[in-house]
């Protein structure tokens, strides 16, 4: 988890990076451990988000905390603000034009590049927003935004015909085929994509696949963080599994 601890290393002590570390990595921890998450709510009640998905404890006084704040958790059984410890705060701030969405998935381009983020945001493509969040693995997390305006687009996607293996990239294209669903450990999907330059088989997983049965040939699609590799077959394709796809309108 290079990311996490690139990240966070210097802002939280050590135990707390390992910590951080484990629950990016998918790992069990146990409370008793004492567990360290990440603060994404603050209000009537207090929400951490830890290897153990979103803790939620009313608290008369979680007003105390800020978003982003790490803290670690002191006991098993949690009562009050005091079973709560700040160790620190991975907040930061990124501007950047809102591309689109797929489910709780959105795509911001930032300069020329793009970040899957994750949050509720009301916002229509080519809209500027200031965001407040944490990035873990491979996606940022949103606690706050607000929409500024306007933005370019810009020019973020590569040509069809000048992919290379082992690259990520963001595409669009025309859906040219629409090759079926089927089901291994989550849902599959796999479309083909054309461009003025050439045509790729894409394979849509998870969340993504859900894009499959809205689509149609020829209809307009975006692949933003996807990953070209070679496929059963011998010929190259792009894996969308961390990455996004939308339907652009």
């Amino acid at each position: 988890m290079d990311d996490v601890v690139e990240h966070f290393r210097g802002l939280v002590d050590d135990e707390t990076l390992e910590l951080l570390s484990r629950y990016a990595r998918g790992e069990n921890v146990d409370v008793g451990r004492r567990l360290s998450g990440v603060v994404v709510g603050v209000g009537d009640s207090l929400k951490v988000m830890c290897s153990e998905g979103l803790i939620e404890v009313p608290l008369k006084c979680s007003f105390g905390f800020k978003l982003g704040d790490v803290v670690r958790i002191r006991s098993d059984v949690i009562r009050s603000e005091r079973d709560f410890e700040v160790v620190g705060n991975v907040s930061k701030i990124i501007e950047g034009v809102f591309l689109g969405r797929n489910g709780s998935r959105f795509a911001l381009s930032v300069g020329r590049s793009v970040s899957i983020c994750i949050g509720d945001v009301k916002c229509e493509r080519g809209d500027l927003l200031r965001i407040n969040g944490f990035k873990l693995e491979n996606h940022f997390y949103v606690l706050r935004y607000e929409v500024l305006g306007k933005g370019n687009v810009g020019d973020v996607w590569d040509g069809i015909g000048d992919l290379k293996p082992l690259r990520v990239v963001n595409l669009r294209g025309r859906v040219s085929g629409l090759f079926g669903e089927r089901f291994k450990r989550e849902k599959i999907a796999v479309i083909y994509l054309s461009d003025e330059s050439g045509r790729i088989r894409v394979v849509l997983v998870g969340e993504n696949a859900s894009l499959y049965r809205d689509l149609d040939v020829g209809d307009w699609v975006e692949i933003y963080e996807g990953y070209t590799r070679i496929g059963y077959d011998g010929e190259m394709e792009v894996l969308c599994e961390d990455g996004l796809a939308i339907k652009v309108f």
